[in-house]
């Protein structure tokens, strides 16, 4: 497997910071449920979440992350994770309902909004049950919404101006209507940071 420089410096300071968070979600993968992983970076809440799975199918258009993931899944002898350099806009590669899971950690408020309402509405197509964990909108004030703040503005350019959008836009409550979802399920963490929603698609009743 090979080495990327870009991979090992979110590996060793940005995954850590969202340990905790990954976990959450992991928890929340049923035994033997098989799932995909949207924008899945270093592969680390893939790995996570294979424990219990059945199956996980991380993808991310980042070669530099895919080459992370794999290599490190292939150190742990992680045999029911597989990763894919694929754009999440268009993942025709799968068929209708191939998963039982899709989730998405941190994804979402780096995408401008049409690319990220595309990416809820291909999760809709391939899985029924979706969980999103983004950062939450309003934050609750205090030293981690300020510590997101710096850290989403240190990364400048497109970066930084999708998240304000991101956050001006109303976050994922606003991208989930776009996308025709309704979120079921809502838990804030780390001091009200970040959410955690799980989503299905809207169930429109006619009179």
């Amino acid at each position: 497997m090979g080495f990327s420089v870009k991979g090992f410096f979110y590996q060793v300071f940005i995954d850590p910071l969202i340990n905790g968070l990954r976990r959450h979600v992991a928890s929340m993968i049923l035994p033997g449920e098989k799932v995909i992983d949207i924008a899945c970076g270093t592969g680390a809440l893939s790995l996570v979440m294979a424990r219990n799975a059945g199956h996980v199918t991380g993808i991310d258009l980042s070669e530099d992350m895919i080459t992370t993931a794999r290599r490190i899944a292939q150190k742990r002898q992680a045999s029911n994770v597989s990763f894919g350099l694929l754009d999440a806009t268009d993942l025709s590669c799968f068929s209708d309902l191939s998963f039982n899971v899709a989730v998405s950690t941190l994804a979402m408020h780096q995408f401008e909004p049409e690319t990220g309402v595309k990416v809820l509405r291909e999760m809709s197509r391939l899985a029924k049950r979706i969980i999103i964990a983004d950062y939450n909108c309003p934050m609750r004030n205090g030293p981690a919404a300020w510590l997101s703040w710096s850290i989403e503005r240190a990364a400048r350019g497109d970066h930084y101006r999708n998240f304000r959008q991101y956050m001006a836009r109303g976050g994922l409550a606003r991208l989930a209507a776009e996308a025709g979802l309704a979120i079921i399920t809502r838990d804030e963490r780390g001091e009200g940071v970040f959410v955690i929603a799980g989503m299905s698609l809207m169930v429109l009743v006619s009179n």
